[in-house]
């Protein structure tokens, strides 16, 4: 508990330290709220069962009057079966496709999770998710397993998070990386609505996994540990505490010099090695909760240091803090409903940068529904982002960001029912505005754009038919050009032979009109699918699609595209 001590008594960890008290606080109040799950009975589990399906399918293509995007001919072959042994369920999933160029094994990727009562054992290509700032839904070759007896949440994985790729000068798009080993575990107290998870995860770069050193990227081999806490708590029924806190000890490089960090406390460098490219960021969000009937709120706060990563997740917005407040309710036997939220986010949370940037978020949804017959949707958000606090002249008015977004859209619809056919008309408005203030660079970023559709369907009930027609119109209007769109499109569908046989069909014509260039792009689309009932679990699909644009005057050489698709899918249960 030293660096506990130490992270509190310094303005940068003490909130860390605190959150880390709350949540812990609320895990000891709830504990006699946390529930169990349900475990099967032994005697009705079936001694082997397998269900799903497989289909094969193939295709055609052909373009002319422009380049081929894909080959003339393909074939697939997709197949998802699950294998139930004594109440252990193994899913399967697999593709196969003349796209593969590389056959040294059959299958793209493979994987299974089989399940017993509270056990799940997960093999082969997985993704699994911890917390959000630890594993969070990374792919990886490996083995895991998930043991949750009530009420403790165990889990535990291993496995290759990244394959060694060679540099190949001759194609810049394949990007060369070094192998990466991944372990995380997680041990917890509750279920999904009240849990209290300690998370830990270490990846580590194998510098020795490629054959040379790329020449045209830096590549740096990586190592990092993660420690999350991870929390959801009922305080009272009403009033739910949610919060995770997780620090990330990465090292950049791990063939940098080994250092005696005080960055690092002396007793988390036990984790990993310090070096020179060595750092610890932290990353936290929590959030309360309260709901009664017809009302809920729920205020929320979010802090991600600049360059925070788990190498357990792919991608993070960092350098942000975020407050947020999100009310709703609904009122009138639940035939009005709104709801909204309205934030505020800053970077520069750590004072490094030479200014920082304020943007306000506000969002709002309001739907009236007073009969079956006729109801409503409108929205608004807006966005303003204020770049202010300067350390230094390096801002001023010619470079200074300030801008606002915002967009508004209204939805009225209308459904008429009866025993005999089932209509609808759905009209929909929409308006998106960016405004930069900045009067050096507004006149360059402005931008406007409007756009409105109609939407008709009747379905005929006893016929099995239904008919639709929609109309789109869309102007956008920037500092130099303006951009207007219209199109309409025609569709229908039919059922024959006590509906084992279906088939649709649509045309659609869109025109593209660009006052930059003076001119018009005319496409025109149509579609014909069809699907046929061979049995109760086998099915016969075809689709066909077509393409056929030109413009005026022809900056472009006109084209037709086809593509043909012939399916056959087969359910089984045994």
């Amino acid at each position: 508990m030293n660096w506990l001590c130490q992270y509190i008594s310094t303005g940068r960890w003490g909130k860390y330290a605190l959150l880390v008290a709350v949540m812990a606080i609320f895990t000891c109040i709830d504990t006699k709220n946390l529930r169990s799950q349900d475990l099967s009975n032994p005697e009705e589990i079936k001694p082997f069962a397998i269900d799903g399906s497989i289909s094969v399918s193939g295709s055609k293509y052909s373009v002319s009057g422009a380049p081929r995007r894909r080959p003339p001919t393909s074939w697939t072959l997709i197949g998802s079966p699950t294998v139930s042994i004594y109440g252990v369920s193994l899913p399967f999933t697999f593709i196969l496709s003349d796209q593969e160029s590389d056959f040294r094994q059959p299958f793209d990727q493979i994987g299974v999770s089989p399940q017993y009562k509270w056990a799940t054992l997960h093999l082969g290509y997985r993704s699994l998710t911890y917390s959000k700032y630890t594993l969070a839904g990374i792919s990886f070759l490996g083995a895991g397993l998930d043991l949750n007896p009530d009420p403790l949440r165990l889990s535990v994985m291993y496995g290759r998070f990244q394959r060694a790729v060679e540099e190949d000068t001759n194609n810049i798009s394949i990007q060369p990386a070094y192998k990466r080993m991944g372990f995380a575990a997680k041990i917890g107290y509750g279920d999904d609505k009240a849990f209290f998870d300690i998370i830990y995860l270490h990846a580590k770069d194998d510098s020795a996994s490629l054959m040379r050193h790329p020449t045209t990227i830096d590549l740096f081999p990586e190592e990092n540990t993660v420690l999350g806490l991870n929390t959801k708590i009922k305080i009272i029924p009403q009033l739910t505490f949610d919060g995770e806190v997780s620090a990330s000890i990465l090292t950049r490089d791990i063939r940098s010099q080994t250092i005696d960090s005080t960055q690092i406390p002396k007793s988390l460098q036990w984790l990993i090695d310090t070096r020179s490219s060595t750092n610890l960021l932290i990353a936290s969000t929590t959030g309360l909760a309260f709901r009664v009937p017809h009302f809920n709120i729920r205020l929320g706060y979010e802090r991600v240091e600049p360059d925070y990563a788990s190498l357990g997740a792919y991608y993070y917005t960092t350098d942000i803090e975020n407050y947020t407040i999100a009310p709703g309710f609904d009122a009138f036997e639940n035939k009005l409903r709104a709801s909204g939220s309205v934030g505020v986010q800053y970077d520069n949370v750590l004072g490094t940068k030479q200014a920082r940037t304020q943007r306000l978020i506000g969002s709002g949804n309001i739907s009236i529904n007073p009969s079956q017959v006729f109801g409503i949707d409108m929205n608004y958000s807006n966005y303003s982002t204020q770049q202010g606090g300067s350390k230094s002249n390096l801002i001023n008015d010619s470079t200074r960001v300030s801008s606002v977004s915002q967009s508004a859209s209204i939805t009225p619809r209308l459904l008429f029912i009866s025993t005999a056919t089932t209509q609808s008309i759905v009209v929909s408005a929409s308006y998106q505005d960016y405004t930069d203030q900045n009067i050096f660079t507004n006149k360059y970023a402005n931008s406007q754009t409007t756009s409105g559709t109609i939407n008709y369907n009747i379905s005929f009930l006893k016929e099995g038919a239904s008919l639709g027609a929609s109309i789109l119109i869309a102007d956008t209007k920037q500092s130099t050009t303006s951009t207007s769109l219209r199109g309409i499109t025609f569709n229908g569908s039919k059922s024959f032979i006590e509906n084992k046989l279906s088939v649709g069909a649509s045309l659609g014509f869109t025109q593209t009109a660009i006052s930059l260039t003076n001119s018009k792009t005319s496409t025109f689309t149509e579609s014909i699918n069809s699907s046929y009932r061979l049995s109760s679990q086998g099915t016969l699909s075809f689709s066909m699609y077509a393409t056929e644009n030109s413009t005026a005057p022809p900056l472009i050489a006109p084209f037709v595209e086809i593509l043909a698709t012939l399916t056959y899918t087969q359910n089984f249960s045994f």
